[in-house]
This record gives C-alpha cells, sequence and structure tokens, in this order.
C-alpha cells in the first residue's frame, strides 16, 4: 500500500495553518463566552466603603447637608454633593474625598455653600473634567446657582449659570448634570449639559464660561414620548453622544442625529415604575471592558426606608434589557432607595453614593473575565485540539528524520 512521504516545508506549513486556525478558533471562543457571560450579568466586587459621617455634622469643615445626594469620581477622589433634610432651610455644598483607595483617605474643606436651601431640596448632579467640577442644584424654582463650575481641586468658584460671560440665567432649576462629548464624540457640540425639570431641551453650556453654546433657549429637543419632563439625572455615551436620562424614574434613551439634536421623541427603556414625585432617581453610563456599554440606576419608585441595594439597584444594556447584578458578598443596611453612581473609565470602577446610610461604596467592574474566576468550556477544547495538532507535528516529523 503506498504511503505518502512527508514533504517539508509543505507538510509544516499545513499543520501550522491548522494550527492558527485553532488558535484563532480558541481565542474567538473565548471573546463570545466573556461577551455573552458579561452582557448577560453584571459583576461587581466591592473594593472599599467610606463612612461618610463627618460630612453631615453640623460644625465640622466637612459638613455638606444632611445626606449625600450627587457624586463625581476620578478613580482617586471622589467629591459629593449635599441635601437638606433638616426640616428647614438650610446649608449644601460640596467635598472632596481624597485617597479613597489607596493611602489615608481625608475629607476636604466643604465648598460652594448654599445657606438658603429649602427642606427636602439640594444638589442633584456633579460631574468631573480634569481640573474643573460641574455641579446642578435643583431649589424648586429657578436659580442663578442652578448649575455651577468650581475647580476640583480648591473649591474655588469658575462660574455660576447666574453670571456665566455671555448672558445670566436664573431661570431654570438644575436636575442633573453631566460632561457631552459632542455628535460622535466630536463636532461643535461639546460643553457641560444639564437638563431641568418643565424644559424639554438638553442646555449646553460652554465648560469655561458657562455661556450657552446654542443660545439659551436653542437646545437639542429631548422631549418624552409621554410628553414630560421631570428630569432627575442625566448620561452621556462617550463615543457616541447618545443621552441617557432619569424622568419620572424611568430612562429615557435619545438618540444623537446631529451636534444639536436628537431624533425623534425620547424612548423609554427597561421596565420602570413611573412616579413624578420622587426625586434622586439617578444613572451612570458605564463603558466596561469586560462587558461592554450598560446603564446603572436605581429604581427609586418610593422614598420609604427599609429598601435593599441589591432590589433597587439595576442594570440595563442599551437597548433596555434588565441584565443579571451580582454584587458577591455586599450587603448593607437597607436603605430609602437613593443612591448615586459615578464611573471612572480609566480605572474600572463604579462609586456609589448611599443617601440613608451616609456612606460611600467603590466597586470593581467585572473584575474577572468569567463570572467565579473559570476557564471558559468552549475554549479547553479548542486548545486541545491544538496541542493534538502540535504532537501530531512532532511525530510525523520525527519518523521522517528515521527514514
Amino acid at each position: 500500500m503506498f504511503e505518502r512521504q512527508p514533504t517539508w516545508p509543505g507538510d509544516l506549513n499545513l499543520y501550522l495553518g491548522l494550527a492558527r486556525f485553532a488558535s484563532f478558533a480558541a481565542l474567538s471562543a473565548v471573546a463570545l463566552t466573556v461577551s455573552s457571560a458579561a452582557q448577560a450579568q453584571v459583576n461587581l466586587s466591592l473594593l472599599k466603603t467610606v463612612s461618610l459621617t463627618s460630612t453631615f455634622t453640623t460644625g465640622n469643615a466637612a459638613f455638606i447637608g444632611s445626606n449625600p445626594s450627587a457624586l463625581a469620581w476620578n478613580g482617586t477622589s471622589a467629591w459629593l454633593g449635599g441635601y437638606n433634610q433638616s426640616g428647614a432651610v438650610g446649608t449644601t455644598a460640596i467635598v472632596q474625598i481624597s485617597n479613597v483607595l489607596t493611602g489615608t483617605t481625608t475629607f476636604g474643606t466643604a465648598f460652594g455653600q448654599i445657606n438658603t436651601t429649602p427642606n427636602s431640596r439640594g444638589l442633584t448632579s456633579l460631574a468631573i473634567q480634569g481640573s474643573s467640577l460641574y455641579a446642578s442644584l435643583d431649589t424648586g424654582a429657578g436659580n442663578a446657582n442652578s448649575v455651577r463650575a468650581f475647580d476640583a481641586a480648591t473649591g474655588t468658584s469658575l462660574w455660576a449659570i447666574g453670571n456665566a460671560a455671555g448672558g445670566n440665567d436664573s431661570t431654570r432649576r438644575g436636575d442633573g448634570v453631566a460632561i457631552d462629548p459632542g455628535f460622535n464624540g466630536g463636532g461643535t457640540n461639546q460643553g457641560v449639559s444639564y437638563l431641568s425639570i418643565g424644559s424639554g431641551r438638553r442646555h449646553l453650556l460652554n465648560s469655561t464660561t458657562g455661556a450657552y453654546l446654542n443660545g439659551q433657549n436653542a437646545g437639542a429637543i429631548v422631549t418624552t414620548s409621554a410628553g414630560t419632563s421631570n428630569w432627575r439625572d442625566l448620561a452621556f455615551n462617550p463615543v457616541t453622544g447618545d443621552l441617557y436620562a432619569r424622568e419620572s424614574n424611568r430612562i429615557a434613551s435619545a438618540i444623537r442625529t446631529a451636534d444639536n439634536n436628537f431624533g425623534g421623541s425620547s424612548a423609554f427603556l427597561g421596565n420602570l415604575t413611573v412616579n413624578a414625585a420622587v426625586d434622586n432617581n439617578n444613572i451612570a453610563f458605564v463603558n466596561a471592558l469586560n462587558g461592554g456599554n450598560f446603564l446603572i440606576v436605581n429604581d427609586r419608585v418610593s422614598a420609604a426606608n427599609g429598601q435593599s441595594f441589591s432590589s433597587v439597584v439595576k442594570a440595563f444594556d442599551l437597548s433596555g434589557n434588565q441584565l443579571s447584578l451580582t454584587l458577591g458578598g455586599f450587603a448593607p443596611l437597607l436603605g430609602n432607595a437613593a443612591y448615586d453612581f459615578a464611573f471612572d473609565s480609566a480605572s474600572q470602577t463604579l462609586a456609589v453614593s448611599d443617601f440613608a446610610n451616609r456612606e460611600l461604596y467603590v466597586f470593581a467592574v467585572n473584575p474577572q473575565q468569567v463570572p467565579g474566576g473559570a476557564a471558559p468550556e468552549p475554549a479547553s477544547g479548542v486548545l486541545g485540539l491544538i496541542g493534538f495538532l502540535t504532537l501530531g507535528l512532532y511525530r510525523r516529523r520525527r519518523k521522517t528524520a528515521g527514514k
């Protein structure tokens, strides 16, 4: 019986080609497994809990009000904005917390005090970009301090919407502030965006001066399909410029079609109960390396105490499908469902402020490629194929050498 003699480098190329194919298949299998697992499940692993006791102690230099209601995070420091729940007119402010994850965690001196904050009002949102911090404030009516900018390190005031260059505005309420990356992450509409209850537009400010970039009443329309505008917070997709907002506890999605335009009415995502009377409904856009993009929100349909973190905090993909959220062994005290979120892309960490328990939590997002750290099953079989092909190549080469 005729037996073909191996030829070199022909057979070598054949085996190497098969090995390369097997390697590609293995990597593809791993990628698909990781992607499907991560998209179906979001894993949060607690890194640090910080007590915020000093921030609500009257007379303390870090005093920001009765409770923390707004949060910014850059992977190293956190900034907290306060809420007045004293039962009377009181003070709200902002404070920086340094070295949250490493070294000695320290609280700075509060800044941006508003001493005439009505009861059940306060800071609604914070956003950090470089060395500047932006804050939105809702006092229940138009206010010259509804949107402000500060030096993030010193707390020095840079501008307020009521004294901004190019035109003052004290007619708005500040119901969420975020960094607008512009259409597809560029274009002319990049700056500080905010929403205001009663206004169906995304307002845009120059980050350096506070001046309106599209005019005071010409921001892109983001009116919801329900025709309502009880805004509470907003976040942007940093790549596309699409906007996601909280409105009456729902998630509103506005798809960017141009620098100053969102196509059609804002659609509602997810299955959240509507309640326009409850505030502190927040949202963050998370672009996780191990799992793609998703939204994290607090489903706060009620302000009652006794609600669990795990039942209130929810994750959704950008189509509105709810994702499974695992917290490891994290189980904080019951609260009133008022949580704010801030994601840092560079460190892949999510900071969460707890209004009722006055604590700050920092989580690693999807710290393992596969839940539990197990190797993906499809890859093991394909990697085995690589080993088999390599062994066959070795044996064939030895056999040829011996003839």
